[in-house]
C-alpha cells in the first residue's frame, strides 16, 4: 500500500468522514428513540413485590406512630395523669411469660 499526503491510495478520506458522521447520527437517533420508548414503558410489579412495599410502608408508619405514642405517654407521666390499669398490667405480664415459655420449646 502506498501512502501519500492525502492518505492511503485508493481511499477517499472525505467519504470515510461522512460515513463516520452518518454512523454517529444513526446511533444518536437510536439512543433518542430508545429514550422515548423508555418514557412510555410500563413496569409490572408482582403481587409479592406490592406486598413487600405495603409492609415496608406500614413499618415506617408504625415507627412514627410508636414514637408519637411514647411522647404522649411521657407527657402524661410528667403531668401525673398516667394511670395503669391493674388488669391490663396483669394481662401484659402473663402474655410476656407465656410467649417466653413457648419460645423455649
Amino acid at each position: 500500500m502506498k501512502i501519500t499526503p492525502k492518505g492511503a491510495e485508493g481511499s477517499d478520506l472525505s467519504k470515510i468522514v461522512q460515513n463516520d458522521k452518518k454512523a454517529a447520527l444513526s446511533r444518536a437517533d437510536k439512543d433518542a428513540t430508545a429514550q422515548r420508548a423508555g418514557e412510555s414503558a410500563r413496569v409490572n410489579i408482582s403481587p409479592e413485590a406490592r406486598e413487600l412495599q405495603r409492609i415496608a410502608e406500614l413499618a415506617r408508619q408504625g415507627d412514627q406512630l410508636r414514637s408519637a405514642k411514647v411522647e404522649a405517654l411521657k407527657e402524661k407521666i410528667a403531668k401525673g395523669e398516667y394511670q395503669v390499669s391493674d388488669d391490663e398490667a396483669a394481662k401484659s405480664i402473663l402474655r410476656a411469660e407465656v410467649t417466653r415459655l413457648l419460645e423455649k420449646k
